[in-house]
């Protein structure tokens, strides 16, 4: 698996899609583990190009720290 693509995921009795953005190795376990983000097609919007700007590395750690992970 890379990063981009689309996977699913057994959630509360049904599947999920989500979108792998990025994978770390658990320092205590060694197990590698990918940061993903769901995909809700009820959210889904189609935006010019020029409208989208780059987040960086760090802004995109900043906001997955602030948000609650489906384990």
């Amino acid at each position: 698996m890379r990063i981009g693509d689309i996977v699913t995921r057994k959630v509360a009795g049904g599947e999920a899609q989500f979108c792998i953005i990025g994978f770390y190795t658990d320092q205590q376990t060694g197990e590698k583990v990918a940061i993903v983000a769901m995909l809700d097609p009820n959210s889904v919007s189609e935006v010019s190009v020029q409208e989208l700007a780059p987040v960086s590395i760090k802004d995109l750690i900043a906001l997955t720290a602030s948000s609650s992970f489906l384990h």
